[in-house]
């Protein structure tokens, strides 16, 4: 990935879209968790891509890029959700759709379970839960991510588990 950004920087469009290719499912859960449906996805995953493009230049660390390219895109469904969903309406037909065509029925059971439970819980605290349990991100990684204080990610991280306990007796015991 290291080796594709510094081609990007330098101008190489192909290398730029490998990179991108590369983390396209990531950006796409994370964006679809922000909004219901797919013309909003891909519009915001588009816009994320263009900033990215366009300021590809002034990342330093080329090692840190999926970190920025995440940051990017929850800045730009923050910006959407201000601008299109002023109250909370959370639509989890993306996590159907995506895991119905899984044989394994427990795991759409256990993926589907997952997306119910933090469906209720507040987006910063959605957003943590994702990127920790589904994305496997460490709380330093999703620090960087959001740009917000390891501590603050440990304490959102715990109050998240709390409701999640208190709303579905026996919430998440992996940690």
């Amino acid at each position: 990935m290291e080796e594709l950004v510094k081609k990007a920087q330098n101008g190489d469009k192909e290398a730029f879209t490998q990179a991108i290719l590369l983390i396209k499912n990531n950006l796409y859960k994370i964006a679809k968790m922000r909004t219901s449906d797919e013309e909003s996805v891909q519009d915001i995953i588009q816009e994320t891509m263009i900033d990215a493009y366009k300021y590809i230049k002034k990342i330093k660390d080329p090692s840190k890029f999926k970190y920025w390219i995440i940051k990017i895109l929850i800045n730009n469904c923050k910006r959407y959700y201000k601008k299109y969903y002023l109250q909370e309406n959370y639509d989890l037909e993306f996590y159907k759709e995506s895991v119905k065509y899984n044989n394994d029925q427990q795991l759409i059971e256990d993926t589907l379970d997952f997306y119910e439970m933090i469906k209720q819980l507040k987006y910063e605290e959605r957003i943590i839960i994702i990127l920790f349990y589904a994305e496997k991100y460490t709380t330093k990684e999703i620090s960087k991510i959001l740009g917000v204080n390891e501590n603050t990610i440990k304490t959102r991280l715990s109050r998240a588990k709390g409701k999640i306990k208190n709303n579905y007796k026996g919430g998440l015991d992996n940690e």
